[in-house]
């Protein structure tokens, strides 16, 4: 074979080389989440950091305190739960929504959420959640920074998909739903440290 004849074979295949290569489709340029984590590891670091500061308070409030005993009496173990809510309830007078939940964590939470499970399965947890265990409709609740937890509302479960999610607490602190609310809830002392109002809306 001649070296023309070579030259022109190899030109012929750089051009079919190049046609392919220009109509392939291009692909898209590769998503950079590196701002978003880095967000979330600092929204999750300073939400951390505020709830060891109030499990800090906690403790030194509740250390003068007598422990809960076992035993049937009812007003005898309720009475040490509220001088614990008292003196944290004083030092916290000024509390407030967002005081721990901020607005940073507040977003982390809703991806959280929206991660933990799909939208059908988050409307049949609130279905359930809906209704007492006698099948007795909820009546709504009334959130309240530093207030007890609502009388009429049950301590129900909350999804380990969603705690797996979320930053772990304290002993002293759970994570809590309460209509469409995710509240921090101190159970030592039944008080709501603080809530994320609207974190589970429809269509989560």
């Amino acid at each position: 074979m001649s070296t023309m004849h070579t030259t022109a074979i190899a030109a012929m295949l750089l051009t079919a080389a190049g046609s392919v290569g220009a109509q392939a489709p291009s692909l898209p340029p590769p998503v950079d989440n590196t701002a978003a984590i880095l967000q979330d590891i600092v929204a999750t670091q300073a939400f951390e950091e505020r709830v060891t500061q109030y499990a800090n308070l906690h403790r030194l409030l509740e250390g003068p305190l007598p422990p809960l005993r076992v035993t049937t009496n009812v007003a005898a173990n309720r009475a040490p739960v509220k001088a614990l809510a008292l003196r944290i309830q004083r030092v916290r007078a000024n509390a407030g929504p967002g005081d721990i939940i901020t607005a940073d964590v507040a977003r982390l939470f809703r991806r959280s959420i929206r991660r933990a499970l799909p939208p059908e399965q988050w409307a049949a947890v609130f279905e359930e959640l809906a209704t007492d265990e006698e099948g007795t409709p909820v009546a709504h609740a009334v959130l309240r920074v530093n207030s007890e937890w609502p009388a009429h509302v049950p301590f129900d479960f909350v999804p380990p998909q969603l705690l797996r999610m979320l930053p772990p607490l304290p002993v002293e602190l759970q994570y809590r739903i309460v209509g469409r609310s995710l509240v921090l809830w101190d159970h030592h002392a039944n008080l709501i440290v603080d809530f994320l109002a609207g974190a589970f809306v429809s269509g989560t």
